[in-house]
């Protein structure tokens, strides 16, 4: 009898409990299935985001070894329309713009370019390559007081050497040849003594003669 009274007790304190309790905990439950679930969802999104990505991505780089431009630009827009942050869109921005610059269309190039430094890419190593690659495109275009700009902009350390490099390139196609003389030896201290650039900036830092 004492057990069935005791037993009694619980089932009362558990019903009292409950009715004081059981809306709140049930929507913490609630709450936290629907965010477990939402961050699974969440996952599962991005994952197809990503296979999409990369299905699109790999067409790209079929139709730049074809040599498709008209294809390539089209692919290229259609990823970065679909996909503006991923790094499919912004490494399709860099394969892009090289076809294009390999076909004299510079214009491309450069707007593909541009479009990676613009589009809030966070690898610093990604950015430095573009700004390099836009550098070009813009000396190519003997547009050499925007190459120079790019050339100043902040960069990671480890590309010193071909900032410094390119800029004299720059330099010497703007006719300062003292200028550029400078860069290339700036480019020169900063390359490791293994390097196999180092001997090609020697090179042309000879052919300017003292």
């Amino acid at each position: 009898m004492a057990f069935d009274l005791q037993e009694q007790e619980q089932i009362d304190w558990i019903k009292t409990f409950w009715a004081q309790w059981g809306k709140l905990l049930s929507a913490v439950v609630v709450a936290v299935l629907l965010s477990y679930l939402g961050y699974k969802g969440w996952q599962m999104y991005r994952a197809a985001e990503s296979a999409k990505a990369a299905t699109i991505y790999s067409q790209l780089e079929q139709q730049v070894q074809a040599g498709a431009l008209d294809k390539v630009k089209a692919t290229a827009a259609a990823l970065q329309s679909a996909h503006p942050g991923s790094a499919y869109a912004a490494n399709a921005a860099l394969l892009a713009a090289k076809a294009a610059f390999d076909k004299g269309d510079l214009a491309f190039a450069r707007a593909q370019l541009k479009w990676l430094l613009a589009s809030g890419q966070q690898d610093e190593s990604l950015q430095a390559v573009a700004r390099l690659r836009l550098a070009t495109v813009l000396l190519d275009e003997k547009q050499y007081d925007a190459a120079l700009a790019e050339l100043a902009q902040a960069h990671p350390a480890s590309f010193d050497t071909l900032f410094l490099d390119l800029k004299g390139d720059v330099l010497v196609a703007r006719g300062d040849v003292s200028g550029a003389r400078d860069s290339y030896k700036a480019a020169l201290a900063k390359a490791s003594p293994d390097a196999t650039l180092r001997d090609f900036i020697q090179t042309k830092l000879d052919s300017l003669g003292n």
